[in-house]
């Protein structure tokens, strides 16, 4: 079984509404498409759980994702989940499909789902400061499981730990800067392999690592902005997830419920909250004729 859940880094990507109660009083407006794309637009999906309301936006810059949430969110796919991966000062986690039907004491944040979206990473405008919302990973760099996300309450950070992870993730860039010019001789390597000609793999190797490190000149290297340096800093976040899974929305409102349910009592492995935390229903502003902005 795959476990989604945000752990250790691994690499980064190459390339770098209102508030509704609903109280009855809100008539949808005409039957949307699960599957309509809109373009070029943010829009807000709103959840309501056993534990209180919240608003997301999601960004146009990262389509693919955003997409992604609004088709799940028409299709009632996040409709009666529980909340998993309650930590204290980092986020919360929601997107087993599983959870539904779970009995108390079970272990939940499993899910056997394949669906996969590409990754849309980029820590220059996208990082995980406080009320920002991601994408778990099943393969950091290349791909977002398609329907668990987690909410950052996070931490403040020092310097220290920003200038550290800045190094961590221009490593991993060029790594992904290695790999990406090692596939064309995966072929040979393989081949050389299995007939043991280590001197041929070493050369390459050598060749290769002399590629990246020409190509990591001609790029611009990773380094926090002063405006993410001051959020991290004063207000917090989890920065050692930045250049490693995909942003790609933020509460604009409900922040007090996302840090509600990140202080109930953990249970079992994935961190089950204590009592059980259940999306109510989550839909898209937009479809009942409410509007973010």
């Amino acid at each position: 079984m795959k476990r989604y859940l945000i752990g250790f880094p691994l690499v980064m990507t190459l390339l770098f509404a209102t508030n509704c109660n609903n109280n009855g009083n809100t008539a949808p407006a005409q039957e949307v498409d699960a599957d309509t794309i809109i373009l070029d637009a943010d829009q807000y999906v709103r959840f309501e759980t056993t534990k209180g309301n919240f608003t997301i936006k999601l960004y146009r810059e990262t389509p693919l994702h955003r997409h992604n949430m609004v088709r799940l969110a028409r299709k009632g796919v996040y409709d009666g989940q529980l909340f998993f991966g309650i930590q204290k000062g980092y986020k919360i986690q929601s997107g087993d499909a599983n959870s539904k039907n779970a009995k108390p004491g079970q272990e939940i944040g499993i899910d056997e789902k394949d669906d996969t979206i590409a990754s849309e990473v980029n820590p220059w405008k996208f990082y995980h400061k406080r009320g920002a919302v991601g994408q778990a990973s099943t393969v950091q760099f290349k791909y977002s499981t398609s329907q668990q996300f987690y909410i950052i309450t996070g931490k403040k950070a020092t310097t220290k730990q920003l200038t550290a992870q800045e190094t961590v993730i221009n490593k991993r860039y060029r790594q992904a800067v290695k790999d990406s010019i090692t596939q064309p001789h995966a072929k040979d390597i393989l081949t050389w392999q299995k007939y043991g000609e280590k001197k041929k793999i070493s050369k390459l190797n050598d060749q290769l690592n002399d590629q990246a490190d020409a190509i990591m000149k001609t790029r611009k290297s990773f380094a926090y902005s002063q405006e993410q340096i001051k959020e991290y800093t004063t207000v917090g976040g989890a920065n050692t997830l930045d250049g490693l899974y995909t942003v790609f929305g933020e509460i604009t409102e409900g922040m007090d419920v996302v840090e509600a349910i990140s202080q109930l009592p953990a249970t079992g492995k994935n961190g089950r909250p204590n009592p059980d935390v259940k999306i109510i229903r989550a839909y898209v502003l937009e479809d009942t004729g409410s509007n973010q902005e």
